[in-house]
């Protein structure tokens, strides 16, 4: 017994000096004279690029701090918590507020903003400043924009001798009854009825939210509770998994989606898809695309919104962080314009600010974007005003459960009303109760 317990103990010496040497080897010696930040978020090499970026231009506005930044792209999550019950948590961090709150692991930016005499507001989408409030409390500055859009093929339109979604949305006519007939003349079948080209793709689990919203129904009730049996949710999740159980003009759910990756835009890209729905970063990966292709709104019901993804999570500085001040400027620089344009260059989230989409060559190549690039910001006007829409701030598990297994049990067949009758119980089980 004894010696089990002294190879516990012997293991958590090794992790936790492992993930202090990984994560925060001595950086006085490494930078003297500055104030180091920690900044940890998840990320690939893509995201490393804007970053080094950002901390440059950082760097030089303000020399005697140094940034140094941790990508994770893998089990980030479980990294995060490691290092906070280690007690060497980074000075900045992404986690999620729901789960968090109770355990004081963000520090509030309130103080910090409302002593701060150069920072504007006046500039920025009306209404964008509601967002990185928690429970009465400001976390984070949020000054990007990511709505989901409709990418839809324009050949594939023209060759079905349909108008386009924007044609019909300015019309009036862009609604899901409409979007379902374009679909029924735009799947293609050989004469024995195997699929050629279908009309549509799902493009990730989370693309339920925006069914909800663009059906005129809000799934979160408050920060803490969904309203998962609302009869517009049900309506739906009813309807968008109809496309492949009942009218068969997307394909039903594969391993591959079943696995956390999406096929469906590379099957755009190759002109396999005529439409899914994606954000502004999906404009990157099509560059190259044969098929001329464009974004248009989603098909909106009365009361429908775009939606913006926020699963409750904040960039935030921990509680614990030894230089908070020092933290809240880099989190200013991320949200400031210059950190925008940097970050909108290479493809990610677009600036929230209005005086940059009258100056898009500052941040874009407008001779490379779709025609109708501009429906990206109308979408987040319209979603941020009166009253923004985004994915509740549940917990993860609550998340995970309601995009993979009551989303899953849809789309294989399952009645949608049916499903969340059941599995109710669980997601509020998942969920945080005030």
């Amino acid at each position: 017994m004894i010696k089990k317990i002294g190879i516990v103990i012997t293991w958590v010496i090794i992790i936790v000096s492992t993930l202090w040497a990984f994560f925060f080897y001595e950086e006085k010696e490494l930078y003297p004279g500055k104030i180091v930040v920690n900044f940890a978020t998840y990320g690939g090499v893509a995201e490393e690029k804007a970053w080094n970026q950002m901390i440059n231009g950082f760097e030089k506005k303000y020399p005697n701090i140094k940034i140094k930044l941790t990508l994770i792209p893998l089990k980030y999550q479980e990294k995060i918590l490691s290092l906070l019950a280690a007690n060497i948590a980074p000075d900045i961090f992404v986690g999620n507020i729901v789960e968090m709150k109770d355990k004081n692991v963000f520090r509030p930016i309130d103080d910090f903003l409302q002593n701060d005499k150069d920072w504007d507001t006046t500039d920025l989408l009306e209404g964008l400043g509601q967002l990185g409030y928690y429970y009465g409390h400001k976390y984070e500055i949020v000054t990007s924009i990511g709505p989901l859009a409709l990418f839809y093929n324009v050949k594939h339109f023209k060759e079905a001798g349909l108008k386009t979604p924007n044609e019909y949305a300015a019309e009036g006519k862009w609604n899901f009854e409409t979007f379902l007939e374009c679909c029924k003349k735009l799947v293609i079948r050989d004469k024995d009825g195997n699929t050629l080209r279908w009309a549509y793709r799902i493009y990730a689990d989370y693309i339920i939210y925006l069914y909800i919203t663009a059906n005129g129904g809000m799934l979160e009730v408050d920060k803490n509770y969904g309203n998962y049996t609302d009869p517009k949710i049900v309506d739906a999740l009813q309807k968008w998994a109809d496309l492949s159980n009942v009218y068969k003009v997307s394909p039903p759910i594969i391993a591959e989606e079943q696995a956390g990756v999406s096929a469906a835009w590379k099957e755009f890209q190759r002109g396999n898809v005529s439409m899914m729905h994606s954000g502004p970063w999906m404009i990157g990966r099509l560059k190259g695309m044969a098929d001329p292709y464009d974004v248009a709104p989603p098909p909106f019901e009365p009361g429908g919104k775009s939606i913006f993804l926020n699963y409750g999570s904040v960039t935030g500085i921990w509680s614990k962080s030894k230089h908070p001040y020092e933290s809240y400027l880099w989190l200013k620089y991320i949200a400031s314009k210059e950190g925008r344009i940097i970050w909108s260059r290479l493809g990610f989230d677009l600036p929230g600010y209005k005086s940059l989409w009258k100056d898009k060559h500052l941040w874009v190549d407008t001779t490379k974007v779709p025609k109708h690039f501009d429906v990206f910001y109308e979408l987040a006007k319209n979603a941020l005003t009166p009253v923004y829409s985004h994915t509740p701030a549940t917990t993860i598990k609550c998340s995970a459960h309601f995009q993979k297994i009551v989303w899953e049990r849809i789309r294989k067949g399952e009645p949608a009303k049916k499903v969340l009758e059941e599995e109710l119980p669980t997601l509020l089980k998942y969920n945080i109760k005030k």
